[in-house]
Order: structure tokens, then C-alpha cells, then sequence
């Protein structure tokens, strides 16, 4: 989870997924006069091949949804039913996905759920996941539900989709000829860092590296990041491939300097560059792997949206809009 700053699945099936669209169009929520409480909540506001979408469930989405994003109440009642149109719709996809991961036999289990969290929580504190989830206005069971929507998504992937993808060695070649550009090396750096929770802890941290204390003893001491035990040891980092807070300040330090405290996502860091690389052009053979993943993912991702929606237009949906928009 800290450092690997790509999603588990590239494909989301999360509750926003329909309505994240629309959120540069959202300013608020809840048209005038609503009242979220008009209908009981455990009335039907849609089924999927027979089965019922309650209104409970819907919302309890929606209502995170909105916390989510911190929306406020506006007057414009059409925005409102659109939001609420594609929170529903994500759930009605999810429901879909699950239906079809049952029919094929797959299953989640408690132990593979709990090893893939613990996986993401190697050598990160439940004090530190809290700070990060509260920032993101997301409890922790909501993070481990989507964890568990995510390896119900993988699965159903592989045992679905992925035997039908192939990306020939032929095709991977003229990817890299046709977009010379994307294969340049960026400047890279050696980085070390030190992880706190507080400010007060890495300004404790800091003033022990000014009294000369050694960084990778004080990297020991004080981080909370999984690389502690290395001297903080990132290994080398790419431009780009840090968040805009850290990587600003990776590449404007000089060899050996150490940083301020910098405040990211992730907390309170002191960092150390011990060397740096200049930019140059990748070869075929070290791009070739980074491609055929590339190639072989927007294939994937393509073939999964494909079988989704022929298997929606196969599915009896029914809506009741009246319901959904009462609610």
C-alpha cells in the first residue's frame, strides 16, 4: 500500500465508479425539498434478474458517496437524479459481477482476504491506514470491502477474460517503434526517507540528523515505513513516479543534502538523495515487459467492459425510478 502508487485493480468496481463523471458537474446534493426519509428504506428501487437492490443499500452508497466528495445541498434537481442514476447503475454492475463470479464458483474467502490486506499493511501501522482513510473520508471496513470486491474482480478476470488475451512479440515491437517519446528514461535518484506520523515526530527526527546523528540509524529509530529496517532505502526512484509533494522535492535536492519536514498523504517525511541519474532513451529489451503489460491490460480491460455489457443486455433489470428518486 505505501509507495505503490497504482490501484490494486486497474478495473474499479467501487460505488463511484458511474457517478465519478459527474463530479466536476456537482457542487452539492440533495434538490430542495427532499427528504431522504420520504420512503422507508428497506423499499426496492431496482432488480437484477429477480433479485432486490433495497433502498438501504442504496443509501448507504450514496450517502458515502456524498461524504466522499463533501458535497453540499444545490438546487438542481436534474444533477441530483443523475448522481443518483449512476450510483445506482454501479450497484447494479457490481451485483452483476457478483452474480456472474457465483455462477462460475468463485469465491473470496476470509483467509484469502485477510492475507491480500495484510499484503497491503506489510510494515504500515493501523494508526497510520486510520490517518490515511480518514483524509479520504473512508472507514476501514469500507476499505477492506473494497479489497474484497477487488479480488472478486480479479478472479472472475483470470479465470474469464485473460485466457482470451494475447499480445504477439510483433505487436509489442511496433508499440515501441511508434512511441519512441514514451520510452525515454527520466532522471532518477537514490532516495532514502524517514516516515512519521506527526510533525512533531519528524522535527524530533530532524534535529537528530542536524546534530549528526547517522540517517539510516535515525531511519531505524523514528520511520514508520516498511523500509525502516533498510536505513529508510527507497532504492532509486524515478520523476514522476513519487507523489507532486515528495518528488518536487527529490529532484531540487543535492547529493548527501537532507530535506525539510515534508507533509504528503502518507505524513510527515524527511528524505536524502545519495545519488542521481541523468535522462535517456530505454532499449527495446528493457521496455518490453513494461509494454506487454500496458498492451496486455488495455486488452483486458476492453474484453472485461465488453462481456460485462453483453451480459447486462442479457440480464432483466427493472428500475423503479419513482422509488430511487424519493429516497
Amino acid at each position: 500500500m505505501p509507495y505503490t502508487y497504482t490501484p490494486m485493480l486497474k478495473i474499479r468496481t467501487g460505488v463511484a465508479l458511474a457517478a465519478l463523471l459527474l463530479i466536476v458537474l456537482i457542487s452539492g446534493s440533495c434538490r430542495k425539498g427532499t427528504n431522504e426519509r420520504d420512503e422507508p428504506p428497506n423499499v426496492v428501487v431496482a432488480t437484477v434478474n429477480g433479485k432486490p437492490i433495497r433502498g438501504d443499500v442504496f443509501l448507504k452508497e450514496y450517502r458515502l458517496f456524498k461524504k466522499r466528495i463533501k458535497l453540499t445541498d444545490v438546487n438542481d434537481e436534474e444533477l441530483e437524479k443523475q448522481m443518483r442514476d449512476g450510483i445506482l447503475d454501479s450497484i447494479i454492475r457490481d451485483g452483476i459481477i457478483a452474480g456472474e463470479a457465483e455462477k462460475a464458483g468463485i469465491r473470496i474467502s476470509k483467509e484469502l482476504e485477510n492475507d491480500a490486506i495484510q499484503s497491503l499493511l506489510k510494515g504500515f501501522s493501523q494508526e497510520r491506514l486510520q490517518v490515511i482513510l480518514e483524509k479520504q473520508n473512508q472507514s476501514y471496513d469500507d476499505w477492506k470491502d473494497s479489497v474484497r470486491k477487488n479480488l472478486l474482480v480479479k478472479k472472475l478476470i483470470d479465470s474469464k477474460i485473460a485466457p482470451q488475451v494475447d499480445v504477439p512479440d510483433a505487436e509489442v515491437k511496433k508499440y515501441f517503434d511508434d512511441h519512441p517519446d514514451d520510452y525515454k528514461k527520466p532522471s532518477q535518484a537514490h532516495v532514502y526517507h524517514i516516515l512519521c506520523v506527526t510533525f512533531a515526530e519528524a522535527d524530533k527526527a530532524r534535529q537528530a540528523l542536524a546534530d549528526g546523528a547517522d540517517f539510516g540509524a535515525t531511519a531505524r529509530k523514528f520511520s514508520k515505513s516498511p523500509e525502516a529496517p533498510q536505513g529508510g532505502d527507497l532504492g532509486m526512484v524515478s520523476q514522476g513516479q513519487m507523489p507532486k509533494e515528495l518528488d518536487d522535492v527529490i529532484f531540487r535536492l543535492k547529493e548527501k543534502e537532507v530535506s525539510g519536514v515534508v507533509e504528503s498523504p502518507y505524513g510527515f517525511h524527511l528524505i536524502r538523495v545519495t545519488e542521481f541519474s541523468k535522462p535517456g532513451q530505454m532499449s527495446y529489451t528493457d521496455a518490453k515487459e513494461q509494454i506487454y503489460s500496458r498492451l496486455f491490460q488495455d486488452q483486458l480491460e476492453k474484453k472485461f467492459e465488453e462481456w460485462i455489457q453483453e451480459i447486462r443486455k442479457n440480464a432483466k433489470i427493472e428500475i423503479f425510478t419513482d422509488r430511487l428518486y424519493r429516497l
